[in-house]
């Protein structure tokens, strides 16, 4: 049966498609900033809302927690109603649970709301990538994607800055009521015209329904995502344990692990806005593979450095480079090769990889810590175990041959 949506877009001018990728992009922001946007606030929490120090990291947990749970849903049903609209609802929710959070007056009472705000902020995760598939032809889907990213990649840097800055003129309820600030206003837009973003995929009337056990058995769509999943989840992994083992076993400093980050987000800046054009040159498929060859690669070296009793961060930094080139290179492709295999359950295909996003670096940080006093081989080990099935991923499993985009023979390519 198709759904409430399912009709098919007429073509956009270019200035359609800006303004649509526009508002999927401040939407998805106004939920990205909701962990980053209160890290500062979090060692405060304990003398203001009573509580200990374990109670005031659940503030992150909790979050996470109900964002699994909201990847989930929202990929099941959003092939079952109007996207957009709920899109749009899930926004108005996420913003109204945002601004009840800024009240709350126990630290208990703030990791409740904040389960269910990292539900409702799962709408923002799973919906956009569908819609913005179907704006264009795969390059420019590709060149679309790879820009937000290096966008999105800004968000962990930039977001705790301006959360010091809210937590010190404002307090810390500021960093919930600017995002419910940007929630509501985007849902609302979305919901007084809809017709801005693009519908998703029609679903054949004699298509059988979609599932996420159908998803494991399909393996191009397996290839892609899950070999993006594992390169994001052990970067992810290694950021989260790399400013211990910098500091604590190589005889490195806080800064130099940020001046670290800042190098490898300009990395993947400058390579993400590079594969638009690449993947003109090499083609989709070719850039996936160099990407994720760069990745392990990368993998290998650091696991010969740190075997070989290697301290220095600025060969380091060196080894981990390529790594971010490799999946500025791959990532757009390799996200947007992934929904088109998921097609038409491509709702479920965006929540399935981004809760492997989410669930990978969480188990690979909770297996280094208790090895973490090795330092960097520990921390090698688990980059390598993480990222090295990428490789295989793409030797071993089947390419996706079919159409990439639903909308390709209507939508207007992009330069």
């Amino acid at each position: 049966m198709s759904r409430p949506d399912s009709t098919a877009d007429a073509p956009r001018s270019d200035k359609a498609r800006f303004v649509a990728c526009l508002v999927l992009v401040i939407g998805t922001l106004a939920t990205m900033v909701s962990i980053d946007l209160v890290l500062p606030a979090i060692p405060m929490l304990p003398s203001l809302l009573g509580g200990d120090a374990q109670a005031a990291q659940y503030v992150l947990a909790t979050y996470m927690g109900g964002s699994s749970v909201g990847l989930i849903l929202f990929g099941a049903i959003a092939h079952r109603v109007d996207a957009r609209r709920l899109l749009g609802w899930s926004l108005v929710a996420y913003a109204i649970v945002s601004g009840l959070a800024a009240f709350a007056t126990d630290i208990w009472t703030l990791n409740a709301i904040r389960v269910v705000q990292g539900a409702t902020s799962a709408g923002a995760a799973v919906l956009p990538a569908p819609m913005l598939r179907q704006l264009f032809t795969e390059t420019g889907a590709v060149r679309a994607v790879s820009v937000i990213g290096s966008i999105q990649s800004l968000v962990p840097g930039l977001a705790p800055l301006i959360g010091a800055w809210l937590l010190h003129v404002s307090g810390w309820q500021a960093s919930f009521i600017v995002p419910a600030v940007l929630g509501a206003a985007v849902g609302l837009v979305i919901l007084a015209r809809p017709s801005l973003l693009p519908s998703m995929p029609q679903r054949d009337a004699d298509a059988k329904p979609g599932s996420y056990l159908g998803l494991l058995r399909n393996a191009p769509y397996l290839r892609y995502a899950l070999s993006h999943a594992l390169i994001l989840g052990g970067l992810i992994t290694f950021v989260f344990s790399a400013p211990y083992v910098m500091v604590e076993t190589m005889g490195s400093s806080v800064n130099a692990f940020v001046v670290f980050q800042l190098l490898s987000v300009a990395m993947f800046v400058v390579t993400s806005n590079l594969a638009g054009i690449f993947v003109n040159r090499w083609g989709p498929e070719r850039l996936v593979t160099i990407g994720t060859l760069l990745v392990g690669a990368s993998a290998l070296a650091l696991l010969a450095y740190a075997l070989a009793g290697g301290s220095s961060v600025v060969v380091l930094l060196l080894i981990m480079l390529p790594v971010t080139a490799g999946l500025g290179l791959r990532g757009g492709v390799g996200f947007v090769k992934s929904l088109a295999a998921s097609a038409p359950d491509e709702a479920r295909g965006s929540a399935a990889l981004m809760l492997a996003i989410t669930l990978l670096p969480t188990i690979g940080t909770a297996l280094v810590a208790p090895f973490i006093q090795y330092g960097l081989p520990a921390l090698a080990v688990a980059f390598a175990l993480i990222t090295l099935p990428a490789v295989a991923c793409i030797y071993l499993l089947p390419r996706f041959e079919g159409a990439t985009s639903a909308s390709s023979a209507a939508a207007v390519h992009l330069g």
